[in-house]
């Protein structure tokens, strides 16, 4: 039986990006362990797994900041891709983080690459959140170069692209050092 459970000590949290997260995330997309490790500390991080028994299936980081989260990284592990475990994931994490004011997602920009091929993932990354019933938002954003669409979660509350916009901003001010987050984080 799957379950979704939180990472409550951070050397689970530390064993599972090195042996997980290097692996599916690219080097530019990678946080680095410091910054979550920081984060942590500060309670502004939460960690997530989707287990069967005791074996890994998936797991889920997001920045917190009071009831509001950001999706930081979502993946399933490569040998259960494409099986439901993304979707089941996703409901298990909506019943974990239902009393939530709001939660963010990013998905890269299909319409912002050359690429056909990485057009062709982003389009399907980002139908993959629509059909779990994420909301596609006005807001978008630039970070470190790459372009964001936004898109919430369906929580208690509905926000209008400035109540998000403030959530989405106070979310990386939390996270990013100040000489970042005025240089390498945008929103539009």
């Amino acid at each position: 039986m799957m379950i979704t459970r939180q990472l409550t000590d951070f050397t689970q949290v530390e064993l599972l990006y090195n042996a997980r997260l290097k692996k599916d995330f690219s080097r530019d997309e990678r946080r680095p362990l410091a910054a979550i490790r920081r984060a942590w500390k500060k309670s502004a991080y939460e960690c997530y797994g989707l287990f069967d028994g005791t074996e890994i299936m998936g797991y889920a980081f997001f920045v917190r900041r009071e009831r509001d989260y950001l999706l930081d990284y979502l993946a399933v592990t490569e040998d259960h891709r494409d099986q439901g475990f993304g979707s089941l994931f996703l409901q298990h994490l909506a019943e974990r983080l239902q009393g939530a004011d709001c939660v963010v997602v990013e998905v890269e920009n299909p319409d912002r690459v050359e690429d056909e091929e990485t057009r062709s993932v982003r389009r399907r990354r980002l139908q993959f959140y629509l059909r779990n019933g994420y909301r596609k938002s006005a807001l978008t954003s630039t970070v470190f170069g790459v372009d964001y669409l936004i898109l919430e979660v369906p929580t208690a509350m509905e926000h209008t692209t400035e109540e998000l916009r403030t959530v989405y901003t106070e979310l990386y001010r939390e996270t990013l050092p100040e000489p970042f987050f005025h240089t390498q984080f945008h929103t539009h």
